[in-house]
C-alpha cells in the first residue's frame, strides 16, 4: 500500500455540507475507502477554532465510524437549521419584512 497526495481545503464552517460533498468526491477520485484515512484528512483540515469546537470527539474519538461521528458532528455544529435559514434569509438586504424595522 502506499500513500495517496491529498490536501483537503481549510474546512468550510459558513458551508459544511458543500465542504463534505467535495471532501468526498477528492476521496473517492483517489480511491481512498478507509474510514480512520477519511478522518485524519478531515482533522487535518480543520483550523483552530472549528477543532476547539469538535475537542471533545477529537481528544475521544469512537474506536468504529470516526470518521462518520466526526462528519454528523461538524455537521450539526456549523449548518444553520431551517428556521436559522430563513432568519438569515430575511435579512438580507431587500428582502423580507425584518428589514424594514429600523
Amino acid at each position: 500500500m502506499h500513500a495517496v497526495a491529498l490536501k483537503l481545503p481549510e474546512f468550510w464552517q459558513e458551508h459544511a455540507a458543500v465542504w463534505f460533498a467535495q471532501a468526498e468526491a477528492q476521496f473517492a477520485l483517489r480511491g481512498i475507502t478507509q474510514e480512520d484515512t477519511k478522518y485524519f484528512y478531515v482533522v487535518a483540515a480543520l483550523n483552530s477554532s472549528t477543532a476547539s469546537r469538535v475537542l471533545s470527539l477529537l481528544q475521544d474519538p469512537p474506536e468504529d465510524d470516526k470518521y462518520l461521528a466526526l462528519k454528523q458532528l461538524l455537521l450539526e455544529t456549523f449548518e444553520l437549521s431551517e428556521p436559522e435559514r430563513a432568519r438569515k434569509l430575511l435579512t438580507l438586504p431587500g428582502l423580507g419584512i425584518l428589514n424594514r424595522r429600523s
